[in-house]
């Protein structure tokens, strides 16, 4: 069972729900804050904290009710609602030097992998709840594994602040229409350009391995 040790964020901002009006009108997914206009979302940085800056932003307009984002490392126990999306990601792969020096032994590689792809296909999962005025988005981000240096640790991904407001956009489409009867808009597919060298990889990824990695998107 997952515990919830992490503050509650209450969104700001007026509400952007009528009573006589059941659409959602969100935000533009082109309204990123210059602050977060930046290349990709690095591990350098405290990355919880742009997507809870994003989360806040989006889910403003359900005030008064409260809603607030927790990551995960597995799917909460208990009934919830579930949406996987998917965006255009960036991994790093960081083995230790120390358990690299052991490969090095029987194979010919570089001190230092350091080994960088893009995917096509970062997957993230949302578990979302509410009850009493009061909302929870549970979500996990799902890594993959390098296939440079065969590490079996699967690194994080780094995202686009871009594709963090989509998914986030999406999931917040989809609370309105469960959870407020909305009406439904459709889902945010569009992703940065890129040409992966290589096609997705199925052994080597996190969300294929939990079977959320659906080809459809």
């Amino acid at each position: 069972m997952v515990v919830y040790s992490t503050p509650v964020f209450t969104p700001v901002g007026p509400t952007l729900l009528p009573s006589n009006n059941r659409c959602l009108p969100l935000c533009s997914i082109a309204t990123t804050p210059a602050f977060l206009a930046v290349p990709i979302i690095k591990r350098t940085c405290n990355v919880s904290v742009v997507w809870h800056l994003i989360f806040m932003k989006m889910f403003s307009c359900f005030l008064p009710h409260s809603w607030r984002l927790v990551a995960v490392s597995s799917k909460p126990s208990g009934r919830w609602h579930t949406f996987v999306d998917s965006a255009k990601v960036r991994f790093a792969c960081e083995l230790s030097i120390s358990i690299y020096l052991l490969i090095l032994k029987f194979m010919h590689l570089d001190a230092a992998c350091g080994h960088g792809w893009t995917s096509m296909k970062g997957r993230i999962a949302f578990w979302c709840a509410f009850s009493n005025n009061t909302g929870v988005v549970a979500y996990r981000l799902y890594g993959q594994q390098c296939d440079n240096c065969q590490g079996e640790s699967y690194e994080p991904a780094m995202w686009y602040p871009e594709e963090m407001e989509k998914v986030l956009w999406n999931i917040c489409s989809r609370v309105a229409h469960v959870f407020y009867g909305c009406a439904r808009p459709p889902i945010q597919l569009n992703r940065r350009p890129g040409k992966p060298k290589n096609p997705h990889n199925s052994e080597k990824c996190q969300a294929c391995k939990d079977g959320v990695c659906a080809e459809r998107r």
